[in-house]
């Protein structure tokens, strides 16, 4: 009998210890995974954060920002104007249309008064160039700036120089006294995307000198 009872009271023993051990093995275990989770995470993270400041053909943005001239104008122009300046990058000459191509139609489309055209559609003003547009900003006199939904201004009075656009008559001027010789330049009728080309540009000329 007393052999029977030693029996009995080791076999509760033998079960509790396996089930301790079977308890620390699988606590270590689980940390084992976790930790290994957590570096594949970090991992994964590395790889894919510099994808994420940067177009698929590996370059950084060339037109980030930009499209801060739209925020606040008719809801919706700002994201196809992000998505535009970012798909001229996938654009690939072919037979099909380009995607940045049926965005812009789409942003066109939607446009209402006073909005500007697409931001990276570099369409000449013919009035001035960058350079003389420029020259008004960075002359150091007394500049305003002024802008209904269709015309737009930028002025320096002293030296007298302005820069100015009415998109609802597609006309444009350009004068600079202090240049020599002096320039004045006046467009009628000219074509609807230069007009708009010529306001966002003085917009973004006003906006850049917090006017």
């Amino acid at each position: 009998m007393a052999q029977v009872t030693r029996t009995r009271l080791l076999r509760p023993m033998i079960g509790f210890g396996s089930v301790r051990r079977i308890g620390v093995f699988v606590t270590r275990s689980s940390i084992v995974i976790a930790v290994l989770g957590c570096f594949l995470f970090s991992a994964l993270i590395t790889v894919s954060a510099p994808s994420m400041a940067t177009t698929p053909d590996g370059e950084t943005p060339a037109n980030e920002g930009v499209c801060d001239v739209v925020k606040g104008g008719t809801p919706g122009l700002y994201g196809l104007c992000v998505a535009y300046c970012e798909a001229q990058d996938l654009d690939i000459v072919g037979d099909k249309e380009a995607p940045s191509n049926k965005i812009l139609a789409n942003y066109r489309k939607k446009m209402q008064a006073g909005d500007p055209d697409m931001p990276c559609v570099k369409v000449p003003c013919p009035c001035w160039t960058e350079a003389e547009l420029a020259n008004i900003s960075q002359s150091g006199g007394a500049l305003s700036c002024g802008s209904t939904s269709t015309t737009a201004i930028i002025r320096n009075s002293s030296p007298i120089q302005f820069a100015s656009v009415d998109t609802s008559l597609n006309n444009c001027r350009y004068t600079d006294t202090s240049a020599s010789p002096r320039i004045s330049r006046r467009f009628d009728g000219i074509d609807p995307a230069a007009a708009q080309s010529c306001y966002t540009q003085i917009q973004q000329a006003c906006g850049a000198l917090g006017l």
